[in-house]
């Protein structure tokens, strides 16, 4: 009986509760006693639910899709739930949200560049410091020069694997 049960929710796109929710509603309103008559409201359930509920999708993915989603969401360090729901909000947004993970990286590198920026700024100080710095200027430079470089190549890493996956996304659906 359940299985038959959730089968029916399935054929109409619900989940097996709000099937019966719906259920109840129905008998309800056809014996006089509708939900709008419990105590002013809908039954126990309020506003804020029906809308979770109606934002709420089941989606069918063609076989295999789901296993090239999970391979995705892995290489990027996400849950595939999420990174469907992601790729969903960028394409009807129109935006380009980052992972989390690959934000966080971004993020660090621009915290290494604020570093950066802060030394730069003592190293470009008058003499007249009260602490001696450690380094020559010319060994200054060259530890600023590969700081630069390590930002830039994991700043540049990040892109390129975002434009990979875009693109992969964008000729796997020509294909």
């Amino acid at each position: 009986m359940r299985a038959s049960f959730a089968a029916l929710a399935s054929r109409h796109q619900l989940s097996e509760s709000s099937l019966l929710a719906k259920l109840i509603d129905d008998v309800l309103t056809a014996h006089g006693a509708g939900a709008s008559n419990m105590s002013g409201r809908r039954g126990s359930r309020d506003a804020t639910a029906d809308a979770a509920a109606r934002d709420r999708i089941t989606l069918r993915l063609r076989p295999g899709d789901r296993a090239l989603a999970t391979q995705r969401a892995e290489a990027r360090g996400m849950k595939t739930g999420s990174y469907l729901v992601m790729l969903i909000h960028n394409h009807v947004r129109g935006s380009t949200v980052m992972p989390p993970n690959e934000l966080g990286q971004i993020k660090a590198v621009c915290a290494q560049l604020a570093a950066l920026g802060r030394q730069l700024k003592v190293f470009g100080m008058p003499n007249t410091l009260a602490q001696k710095m450690d380094l020559e200027p010319g060994d200054a430079l060259e530890s600023i020069r590969r700081e630069v470089e390590a930002a830039r190549e994991a700043t540049a890493a990040v892109v390129r694997w975002n434009l990979m996956s875009w693109e992969s996304d964008r000729e796997a659906g020509h294909a």
